[in-house]
């Protein structure tokens, strides 16, 4: 296997444009376009939102106009990005592509195109993983399906046979994504029978993207897991304190505590 970073951004091309960028000198107190002076030190937002090297620090913040962003608290400083369409705001590629295949049915994906939208793909994954640490679970289901119709375009239009094919790998695990945040989703909706109908049909099209007698990814006995928890079934009114300890294990993927949990159930 290649490594990451060619597969998204083959022959380095990121890494080199990003090395012979221009670089600034900025002051400390610079000027906005309309002359007011401002001070771009972020020494203070630093200070009051620590990094903790052991989990993953985010945030969603609330601005004017009900605009919301998110916030990841990096070792270096703070990720923002948008909560929808491309993260960091600019043109959404994977948008265009679909509106040209719409008007023009047989448009191709050239190798260019293809690594921009990849990349576009890096930035929409960081984004859910952060979203799944804040149980913004209806958000990871729209960002892990924008991403498999991304792999789709690359699979069915690209021109090349390495961008037809090199996402393919990434597939178990985008789907295994939005099925945990879905069948999540139903489990807070107090839907068991749904989330395990998800889970299935997770399965399934994992199963059915793999080929024929290759060993399966570990997804499957992740999700199988997930729904042999799920089989359980107790009366409202006794389960409602475990319910939420198990729905709590679910979604950090403790599936240790989940069984002792639904143990502790099968005893009311």
């Amino acid at each position: 296997m290649r490594n990451a970073l060619d597969l998204l951004f083959p022959g380095g091309r990121l890494v080199a444009e990003w090395m012979t960028g221009t670089i600034l000198t900025v002051l400390a107190l610079a000027s906005n376009p309309d002359g007011e002076t401002v001070n771009d030190d972020l020494t203070g937002p630093l200070d009051r939102w620590p990094f903790e090297p052991d989990r993953l620090v985010a945030r969603i913040i609330e601005l004017e106009g009900d605009r919301r962003l998110l916030q990841i608290r990096v070792e270096l400083g703070i990720l923002q990005m948008e909560l929808r369409g491309r993260p960091d705001g600019g043109k959404d590629r994977l948008s265009s592509v679909e509106a040209m295949v719409l008007k023009e049915p047989e448009f191709k994906i050239d190798g260019p195109l293809a690594a921009e939208l990849r990349s576009e793909a890096v930035q929409v994954h960081q984004r859910y993983v952060a979203l799944l640490g804040l149980e913004c679970f209806d958000l990871v289901v729209e960002d892990t399906s924008r991403n498999l119709r991304m792999f789709d375009l690359c699979r069915d239009r690209g021109c090349d046979a390495d961008d037809r094919t090199v996402l393919e790998q990434f597939r178990p695990q985008v789907l295994a994504t939005r099925a945990r945040a879905a069948s999540l989703i139903a489990i807070g909706n107090r839907q068991t029978s749904v989330a395990r109908d998800i889970i299935d049909a997770a399965v399934n099209d994992i199963r059915a993207a793999y080929p024929d007698g290759a060993p399966e990814p570990p997804e499957i006995p992740m999700l199988e897991g997930m729904r042999d928890v799920l089989r359980l079934q107790l009366p409202m009114s006794q389960r409602h304190d475990l319910e939420q300890r198990l729905l709590g294990a679910l979604a950090s993927e403790n599936y240790e505590l989940a069984a002792i949990l639904r143990d502790e159930l099968r005893q009311l």
